[in-house]
């Protein structure tokens, strides 16, 4: 047993080894596919990503450290035990699942357990269906910027919430609603007051903010560098011929590495995709792309949150998603011609700068290191200057 440990990690070493070399090695074979790369993650960050979550992970954060979700789980007692056989407590952090966009839902869910409102397991159970995109980002980003249409935004945003809310019901009959009379074992944390709950909920989304840009340039390098060597191509050719047995259009293949790893980028790539646009699009979106999967296990480290679980559920809300979007597209004919075929049509919603971005990002980071570094409290007098008594 001692040497078959041994052996694994040994292995699992020598394959970080390997799988750092291979960066490495590409960085300095294609560094401009990698600057462009970032450039066009930075694109995301400032058009898209920071002004349509950050204000939801603050509206989330200061909803759960006030108190306010306790109150609104009174309200949501109900529908939430009928719907998801949860307690009405995760009533705020489904809310904020459903309208705040990747990962505020996560994020959400993590503040509730660690604040001892909710159990682990219901934390867990939670997760599984309230990572979700936001309307910003599916309406207007996708719907006004890639396909030309908010309209047909709205449809793709209301097939991915029908999948969500649908997975979250059958988490429900699977596990038989035993963990909606489970109370919270650990005393509940106090409560601040409206003044530090705000402070804290802004400190935490600017390190929430840093995780996600963070994550989502690493992820838009690494699709660059896929396409600067080849590998996209070559990932298109092996399945060209399996899609082609299928009946399905061969183009498909080239959509398969964005739509797995970025939501963004995937989202672009599969806007452009004809009559398959629909299907792509709903199993994207309800995917998340492995971008967001890494964000939402970034900000929960250390709570046992995120297990097979999660991406088995992310799974099922891709297929889920992907079928309800082609429902609802088969009753509002999509032209091709419609989706738009150019990245840059990803930053039209929001006309900002990358500059702004790396600004911005950049102040985020000196509010951290400022609140890191402040006084604890009863610690933080001054040393009297006043002479010693003789």
């Amino acid at each position: 047993m001692f040497i078959k440990t041994i052996r694994k990690s040994t292995l699992t070493a020598c394959a970080l080894l390997a799988a750092c070399a291979g960066a490495g090695a590409a960085l300095l074979a294609w560094p401009e596919a990698a600057a462009s790369g970032i450039s066009r993650g930075l694109s995301i960050c400032s058009s898209i990503i920071i002004p349509s979550l950050f204000p939801f992970l603050v509206l989330a954060g200061f909803l759960v450290k006030s108190g306010l979700s306790e109150a609104l789980g009174r309200r949501l007692e109900r529908p939430t035990r009928f719907l998801f056989g949860l307690p009405g407590s995760c009533a705020a952090g489904i809310l904020v699942g459903f309208i705040g966009g990747y990962p505020a839902g996560g994020i959400a869910v993590g503040e509730l357990v660690e604040r001892g409102t909710i159990t682990r397991a219901q934390g867990r159970r939670m997760l599984c269906f309230c990572v979700n995109g936001g309307p910003a980002f599916l309406i207007s980003a996708v719907g006004a910027g890639m396909l030309g249409n908010v309209a047909y935004g709205g449809m793709l945003y209301a097939a991915h919430i029908a999948a969500s809310v649908l997975l979250g019901i059958l988490l429900r009959l699977f596990d038989g609603g035993k963990e909606a009379t489970e109370r919270p074992q650990a005393p509940a944390l106090p409560r601040p007051s409206p003044a530090a709950a705000f402070v804290e909920a802004v400190n935490a989304s600017c390190r929430s903010m840093l995780y996600m840009c963070g994550f989502i340039l690493l992820f838009a390098a690494l699709l660059a560098l896929a396409d600067g060597s080849g590998l996209t191509a070559a990932v298109e050719r092996g399945l060209s011929r399996p899609l082609e047995a299928l009946g399905l259009e061969t183009s498909l293949a080239g959509c398969l590495l964005p739509c797995l790893l970025e939501v963004s980028c995937g989202s672009v790539e599969a806007a452009h995709a004809g009559a398959a646009s629909p299907l792509l699009l709903g199993m994207t979106l309800g995917w998340g792309g492995l971008s967001v999967h890494c964000q939402v296990a970034a900000s929960l480290q250390g709570k046992g949150l995120v297990g097979r679980g999660f991406f088995a559920a992310r799974a099922l809300h891709a297929l889920l998603g992907g079928i309800f979007s082609v429902l609802l597209f088969r009753y509002v004919p999509v032209e091709a011609a419609v989706f738009r075929s150019s990245a840059e049509a990803l930053i039209a919603p929001y006309s900002s700068s990358a500059g702004a971005a790396v600004a911005l990002l950049a102040m985020c980071a000196l509010f951290l290191l400022t609140a890191a570094v402040r006084p604890k409290e009863g610690g933080g007098r001054l040393p009297s200057r006043r002479p010693p008594r003789s």
